[in-house]
């Protein structure tokens, strides 16, 4: 199978809010700029699922801004600077999935069976792979990773 790359937003000045790479033999590779001010760059080899930037809140009855309390979470923890994870703090691996599992995913399944509106949740088995705008997740499809604009 060829191989092909898609960095995504390369330049760093058109950010395309969140999306998820599907973990999944492809050939597609997409490439992302990640880890706040060290900016780093991480690759996976996927297909590309672009997710909603809001989840609506039945309690509230209201938009909650999904992609805002992402940046906000990673700003206010980590001020661009993410660690490894050995060095977060107590509770900051649960708030980060609490933000996670607010992500909307819709599964569509092949055939007559009905798409389904679904959220992601942040993968505990993969977490040491977490920084900012790379975060592991589980979706309906199986692993992948939840990308958007990094801090830099």
């Amino acid at each position: 199978m060829a191989t092909h790359n898609v960095f995504l937003d390369p330049a760093g000045t058109s950010p395309f809010g969140l999306a998820v790479i599907v973990l999944a033999p492809t050939g597609v590779t997409y490439e992302h700029q990640c880890e706040g001010l060290m900016t780093s760059t991480r690759a996976a080899e996927g297909f590309l699922v672009p997710v909603p930037s809001n989840d609506y809140d039945p309690e509230a009855n209201e938009a909650f801004d999904v992609e805002g309390a992402l940046l906000g979470f990673f700003h206010k923890e980590f001020r661009g600077n993410p660690p490894p994870l050995e060095e977060w703090r107590q509770g900051q691996v649960e708030s980060l999935a609490q933000v996670v599992s607010r992500v909307p995913f819709w599964s569509t399944p092949t055939g007559s069976a009905p798409s389904e509106l679904l959220h992601l949740s942040l993968d505990l088995d993969r977490i040491a792979e977490a920084t900012e705008a790379w975060v592991p997740v589980t979706t309906p499809y199986g692993p992948g990773i939840l990308v958007f604009q990094n801090c830099d």
